[in-house]
């Protein structure tokens, strides 16, 4: 009996003595040196009280810009994409935050530090701020300077609409001189934020050239809807003559060409010719039924022959091609290389400027889209068909003064 009770105490002690083994074997040790326990307290330095979803990485996002607005991130370069949207897109319901999702166990208790109150919703929050942007008054009075050569007219009452000028009249003074009303209207949209305005927006000028920029843009419009096809051969008649600019004046009737290739010659080179055979396959009257469902009124901008143009009708051609540049079609693409290679270019930028320019007796115009960070609509239309140095300057000015203000915003 005694030995039994001296193998139990044995047994016992050596039990003991395992226990007391076992609370000190050390904690496995993962890559990089640290224990189990260091490493998950180490993980946690950087977390707040809020959920572990709304806490990035440190270094992840720049400091006080946790939560952006949807639309607040710059595109990664200047240049848009084919086929994106210069729409503001704000994120979907809950994409950005409305419900934390914060496990049972994670909420704090009152002792602990209370979570932030929760973050402003999508559908009321600011687009990066930019929907009060608008031209600072220091503009207008740098662009008035632009323009002082110009719009001091002897027909022109600038509180009346129409101003009076006569974009079309030229008076021989008899020595070599010429008076003419010198006439520039203006109009400019931001894209993002649709802010806009407009200088002289009722004097209407020949509409020269510009009227392409609508023309073509339906012809590739139906070219999506397989209503016409980029192969089909066109022969140059006599029907088709038009003088003015454009290579295909220079050869003989009979001349073929495809519709792909009149389509690139009509924009790069503002080929007049080009343009009139694809008035056999294109229709001019659905292209003023798209003019009208864009706003347009004036009958003088909605007629086949002597067609004119002002702010009003030329807002529409911009806005018919961006919507379509902006589409996803299959022919995007083609087009945009044509507007951004034109032959003559007066609106100017550091970004890419899509645009149709039209040139004529008393006209000289373009309509530009600038893919610029924040892109906008720039439109010009004269009366400045001498085409002077000074003339072409004054495109310059306006178009760096433009780009200068509506890119700047915030700054400073």
């Amino acid at each position: 009996m005694a030995n039994k009770k001296s193998l139990l105490s044995l047994m016992l002690a050596a039990l003991l003595l395992l226990c007391s083994c076992a609370r000190h074997i050390p904690a496995a040790v993962p890559d990089g040196g640290m224990t189990t326990s260091q490493a998950l307290e180490d993980n946690n330095v950087h977390k707040d009280s809020v959920p572990d979803s709304e806490n990035p990485p440190p270094g992840s996002i720049e400091p006080d810009s946790e939560n952006p607005p949807p639309d607040k991130k710059e595109p990664d370069s200047p240049h848009r994409e084919e086929g994106s949207s210069y729409e503001a897109h704000p994120a979907a319901d809950g994409d950005n935050g409305d419900e934390k999702n914060t496990p049972p166990e994670a909420e704090s208790p009152a002792s602990q530090t209370p979570e932030p109150p929760d973050k402003p919703q999508p559908d009321t929050e600011p687009l990066e701020d930019i929907s009060g942007f608008s031209m600072p008054e220091e503009f207008f009075l740098r662009l008035d300077e632009l323009l002082s050569g110009y719009l001091v007219n002897p027909h022109c009452e600038p509180d009346k609409t129409p101003c009076g000028c006569q974009p079309e009249l030229a008076v021989d003074n008899g020595d070599g001189t010429v008076t003419k009303d010198r006439i520039v209207s203006i109009y400019f949209e931001d894209l993002e934020t649709k802010y806009s305005f407009e200088i002289n927006p009722g004097v209407h000028y020949p509409v020269a050239s510009t009227v392409k920029m609508p023309f073509i843009t339906l012809a590739y419009q139906m070219l999506e809807d397989g209503r016409l096809s980029p192969d089909t051969v066109l022969t140059y008649e006599r029907r088709h003559y038009f003088g003015g600019t454009g290579v295909i004046v220079q050869g003989d009737f009979g001349q073929q060409y495809t519709v792909a290739q009149l389509l690139t010659l009509a924009i790069t080179r503002s080929d007049n010719v080009a343009y009139e055979m694809l008035k056999d396959v294109v229709s001019m009257d659905e292209m003023f039924d798209s003019l009208r469902q864009r706003g347009v009124s004036h009958p003088e901008d909605l007629r086949k022959s002597k067609q004119k143009i002002c702010l009003q009708s030329a807002e529409a051609y911009s806005h018919i091609l961006n919507d379509y540049i902006a589409s996803d079609g299959e022919y995007v693409s083609l087009y945009r290389q044509d507007l951004l290679n034109t032959r003559l270019r007066l609106i100017c930028s550091s970004y890419p400027v899509l645009r149709k320019y039209g040139w004529t007796g008393f006209s000289l115009h373009d309509i530009a889209i600038v893919e610029a960070p924040h892109p906008y609509i720039l439109i010009i239309l004269t009366n400045l068909d001498e085409g002077t140095k000074q003339d072409i300057g004054l495109f310059e000015s306006i178009s760096l003064l433009v780009e200068e203000y509506s890119q700047s915003r915030g700054e400073g």
